[in-house]
């Protein structure tokens, strides 16, 4: 069989091109298939998405989530975010891992001790969500291996509370296990995502006047106000009762008549009780031990010190509880999560933000007719003394307040105060007390009945979305609430 000679390609001498027939040929732009545009969507701009993945980050998120969480905040159709955009921007703001830090045993130690100097009962979960995670575990086994197996071992009396969602109850309480100290905590939380939505500390906590600048402070902070605010019974609680009811009332005419509070009666303010209980264990000890180190001799500068220092710490562990999640519990009807979290996107839990939206020009009326700033219960000294003891204060380069250095500060100034005038570092309380009367001709909410068998409602709708099916297969059960008067019909 013979063989074909394959054909050679004309070749070219020096100083020629060689040439094809322009029929048989295509451009190289003919023969380039067209560019494909970017399949993906673009990212969000760096500035809008930082703050973003710095909070996801901190509450934990892996960067597939980060970046979930973080694109709702956009519009979808437009913006588009990847978990590795994500790595790629942690990498940048140095939000780094464990095992990219190379953490060791001999690294944490100083960070260990100085915990466990302000925080005595902190268990390793509580310190892996501030800082370390599993090597935390593991230095703590091996440190105390006995408080390890003590918090084990730990159990908590159960009880059970029903909220229909985010901002359907407001739940206060005050403690008064600080005053020997002359402190006085107040606490108000959200009880469905378990949120604190203050936790205040003053010389004072049984003033109406303050008391309902908590709450105003609080709603102002939400942008509304919840369907029912709950406490026990007590006249501080008259002004959040009477501040509550008189906002409602004109938003809702068939709430007319009906006090928009509910008083809990036999130790039924479960949630609040359930924070102290778990701020006695986490929090208290530590600060304990510190003011327990000294003796108050003077008890206004002892005030002016501790209350701003003590506020800050607060206000950080505060921070760090709504932005951490719960250990988990099989018997718990409300949502398990992050109570920040839980707060900011109820769709993710089934339920939504029942808060009332409130104008800030309403927020206004409501603070002059019931918490006036020109209060003297605001005042933490009086006017005289804060002013000498800020000038004492700048004098000394205004050293800084912290739970190793309160008490050498504490006595410095003391020093000072008592060279100017010893009169100085005693007062008298004048607005401890302000008594309040609770609006007239106002009925009283009923107590919550059982839903479904050992299931309470105290909140404000006038049917639950879960509850219609449950009061069906029961007799003569019914739920005791103010109805709520649809906004299609008002």
């Amino acid at each position: 069989m013979s063989r074909q000679r394959k054909r050679k390609a004309p070749e070219s001498t020096p100083g020629t091109f060689a040439t094809q027939d322009s029929s048989s040929t295509t451009s190289d732009s003919e023969k380039r298939p067209a560019k494909r545009s970017n399949q993906y969507l673009p990212c969000p701009a760096e500035e809008d998405l930082i703050p973003l993945v710095e909070y996801y980050w901190h509450l934990g998120f892996n960067d597939p989530n980060i970046a979930t969480h973080s694109l709702e905040h956009f519009d979808r159709s437009k913006f588009g975010l990847s978990a590795k955009t994500v790595q790629r921007l942690r990498t940048k703001l140095g939000l780094q891992g464990v095992r990219q830090r190379g953490t060791t045993f001999e690294s944490i130690t100083p960070f260990y001790m100085e915990i466990r100097e302000r925080f005595p009962n902190m268990g390793a979960r509580a310190m892996r969500l501030i800082y370390l995670r599993k090597l935390l575990n593991d230095f703590l086994t091996d440190v105390e291996p006995d408080a390890v197996r003590q918090r084990r071992v730990f159990k908590f009396k159960r009880k059970r509370f029903w909220s229909a969602g985010v901002m359907d109850i407001l739940c206060i309480d005050q403690h008064d296990k600080w005053k020997q100290f002359g402190l006085w905590p107040h606490l108000g939380i959200d009880p469905y995502p378990g949120r604190i939505l203050w936790l205040k500390i003053w010389w004072t906590n049984r003033n109406p006047v303050l008391v309902t600048s908590y709450y105003l402070e609080a709603c102002r902070k939400a942008g509304g106000i919840p369907l029912i605010t709950q406490s026990d019974p007590g006249g501080e609680n008259y002004g959040i009762a009477n501040c509550h009811t008189s906002t409602c009332q004109p938003l809702d005419p068939s709430l007319e008549g009906t006090l928009q509070h509910r008083w809990m009666k036999d130790k039924m303010n479960i949630k609040p009780e359930a924070t102290w209980s778990q701020m006695r264990r986490q929090f208290t000890p530590g600060f304990e031990n510190i003011l327990d180190a000294g003796v108050a001799q003077g008890l206004l500068v002892f005030r002016w010190l501790a209350i701003p220092w003590l506020q800050a710490e607060l206000d950080a562990w505060v921070h760090r509880y709504n932005s951490t999640p719960r250990r988990r519990d099989k018997n718990k009807i409300l949502p398990q999560g992050i109570p920040d979290l839980i707060a900011a996107k109820p769709h993710l839990y089934g339920t939504q933000d029942y808060k009332v939206i409130i104008p800030p020009e309403l927020f206004d009326e409501m603070q002059d007719q019931w918490a006036p700033l020109n209060d003297p219960v605001f005042e933490l000294t009086s006017p005289v003394f804060t002013r000498k003891i800020c000038e004492i204060y700048e004098s000394l380069g205004r050293p800084e307040v912290t739970s190793s250095s309160f008490w050498d500060v504490y006595c410095t100034i003391l020093e000072w105060i008592v060279q100017v005038d010893e009169d100085l570092t005693t007062g008298h309380d004048t607005a401890f007390l302000a008594p309040m009367e609770l609006l007239p001709g106002q009925k009283e909410l009923h107590q919550g009945d059982d839903v479904v068998a050992g299931y309470k409602y105290f909140g404000g709708l006038a049917k639950h979305p879960q509850s219609e099916e449950d009061n069906d297969d029961k007799e003569g059960v019914a739920l005791n609430f103010a109805d709520l008067t649809d906004q299609d019909s008002s």
